[in-house]
């Protein structure tokens, strides 16, 4: 009789979870807590090919895993899709997150989801314009440390007594209330009587700040909308109170835009210090 020949090696299955340390994925997998799964090690409960591992070996994507006698099926984990909504909020309406899922998505009109939606750098309720939201906290998290060195573009709406030396004034202003101001850009389209219209592009500048400063000399900001975020703009073709979907390649842009940023914002105020 021929002995048969050896099986072929079969290569891990796409599904299977990565090589990773039994005790970590056996509790991610929700078979037991870390301290659990190293009491069955202890106990010689827990065996990985018919022997019981040392603490905190890895996993490879074919082991057996048996405890007790029983075989331990392991799933990968579901990813979880990234949602990131790009909204345009209207001034003066509240942008309130923290009410229940369905009660928020329902009151501006937002799509629902499984988590809670997150804004990015929200602007005040007296503002509004672009808003950048999302029901990822971790990738909320790596946006949010970054988007201080993004360059911002506000549309302002003036009422008063608007000159050319003042908004010259304004693009050199570098401190308000102690806070710094970083204008890059301020040009101003003049109207009739007392109402004016300002196009400003600031970084590391809060919308507060700018209103504080035309306030402290006379000029009332009537409407402060944010038409850019970085990267991404808010189009006409997105009305108020409306959302779309943020594209991969928009996400993608905002993301690397945020590094370099970040990178030469870094570096600039370390040479100003």
């Amino acid at each position: 009789m021929r002995p048969r020949p050896p099986r072929k090696q079969l290569p891990p299955r796409k599904d299977q979870p990565p090589t990773e340390r039994v005790q970590k994925l056996l509790s991610a997998a929700g078979v037991g807590s870390r301290r659990e799964v190293e009491r069955w090690i202890r106990e010689g409960r827990l065996q990985v090919n018919g022997e019981v591992p040392a603490l905190g070996a890895k996993l490879a994507p074919r082991d057996r895993i048996t405890l007790d006698g029983r075989p331990v099926r392991l799933h990968a984990p579901a990813v979880k899709e990234l949602h990131v909504l790009l909204f345009h909020r209207s001034p003066g309406e509240t942008l309130d997150l923290k009410a229940a899922t369905s009660r928020a998505a329902e009151h501006l009109n937002l799509p629902r989801s499984s988590g809670r939606w997150l804004a990015i750098q929200p602007m005040p309720p007296v503002d509004g314009g672009l808003e950048i939201l999302t029901d990822d906290g971790s990738w909320a998290h790596r946006v949010s440390r970054g988007v201080h060195a993004l360059t911002v573009d506000y549309v302002l709406r003036m009422r008063g007594p608007l000159s050319n030396e003042l908004v010259e004034e304004f693009r050199a202003a570098t401190d308000c209330e102690g806070e710094a101001m970083s204008i890059l850009r301020a040009d101003a389209q003049y109207g009739e009587g007392f109402n004016h219209w300002l196009n400003v592009t600031v970084r590391a500048t809060r919308s507060a700040q700018v209103r504080h400063w035309w306030a402290a000399r006379g000029i009332i900001v009537s409407r402060l909308m944010r038409v850019r975020f970085g990267p991404v703009h808010l189009s006409r073709e997105l009305p108020r109170g409306h959302s779309r979907a943020m594209l991969p390649s928009e996400r993608n842009a905002l993301i690397n835009e945020i590094d370099a940023a970040k990178s030469a914002y870094e570096t600039e105020v370390s040479l100003a210090g």
